[in-house]
């Protein structure tokens, strides 16, 4: 329901906001919140609160979102060129990420995987994003301990049946290297406990227990419950005290454009089976 709103003149705020009612509508919760990355942003841009940001002639977009259903995960992505000349970028992520699902198996090496989407994404003309990568989603988890690299490495560790993955990766005109970006939009809760002082933390502790659990949260969900400036005394706090982990906007170099293709998938006998 998206892809018609990928065109100019369309506010970011407004794709983020129909994409996540959608969900809330459609599924338990969102276990990332819609994600828009416009040309060289790679990754975790969500609109704030007030957010002008709006879709122009020629960009690049990405829309990346993450549902749940009683805990088990679905992570989807794609991306949209309003220019022609984003065409041959865009179809870069999507082989490869086409190519790595039909890969998946039980035994697969996951660093052969990785190779694979290396080789895809660079005979396309193209650099893999070498930070980002799919990965094993579990219960409640959005990220587990298994990964899948957009490039070749030296693991061994192999795919097993029964094992849910989101498959993405990253093409990029540039050098396929991201950086971060200061003021993030999206935190999530670590699961350790930890003293706090300020009423306003405390309260940022309830709310984001009961509504996000162990998932991602948008700044902007929790502008809805607390004050401005008592929202970031609490995410100070937190952050201070190791309890909040802060999930950064990555891009490339400006200028640049990268793109985004995700599934997910159940890894069965006879080898990966869709979700999204």
């Amino acid at each position: 329901m998206a892809r018609p709103m990928v065109k100019p003149g369309t506010k970011v705020l407004d794709i983020v906001k129909a994409v996540e009612n959608h969900i809330l509508e459609n599924a338990s919760g969102m276990s990332f919140p819609c994600n828009v990355a416009i040309n060289n942003i790679a990754a975790h841009y969500t609109s704030p609160v007030d957010d002008q940001t709006v879709i122009e002639e020629g960009d690049l977009v990405t829309v990346d979102c993450g549902a749940h259903v009683d805990g088990c995960i679905s992570d989807s992505a794609f991306t949209i060129a309003l220019n022609p000349d984003h065409e041959a970028l865009v179809k870069a992520s999507e082989d490869a990420t086409r190519v790595a699902i039909r890969m998946m198996r039980p035994g697969a090496k996951l660093n052969t995987i990785g190779a694979l989407i290396e080789d895809t994404i660079k005979s396309a003309g193209f650099e893999p994003i070498k930070q980002l990568s799919g990965h094993q989603l579990k219960e409640y988890e959005l990220h587990g301990e298994k990964q899948v690299p957009c490039v070749s490495g030296k693991s061994e560790v192999l795919v097993e049946e029964g094992e849910v993955y989101a498959i993405e990766t990253f093409a990029s005109t540039g050098s396929g290297n991201v950086t971060d970006l200061p003021d993030p939009l999206i935190y999530q809760l670590l699961p350790i406990r930890v003293p706090v002082r300020f009423k306003g933390t405390k309260r940022f502790l309830g709310i984001a227990r009961k509504e996000f659990k162990e998932f991602p949260f948008a700044k902007r969900w929790m502008a809805e419950h607390l004050r401005k400036a008592e929202l970031e005394l609490a995410i100070r706090e937190l952050q201070k005290n190791g309890a909040l982990l802060a999930h950064h906007i990555l891009t490339e170099e400006e200028g640049e454009f990268v793109s985004q293709a995700e599934d997910t998938v159940i890894v069965t006998a006879k080898g990966a089976e869709k979700t999204t």
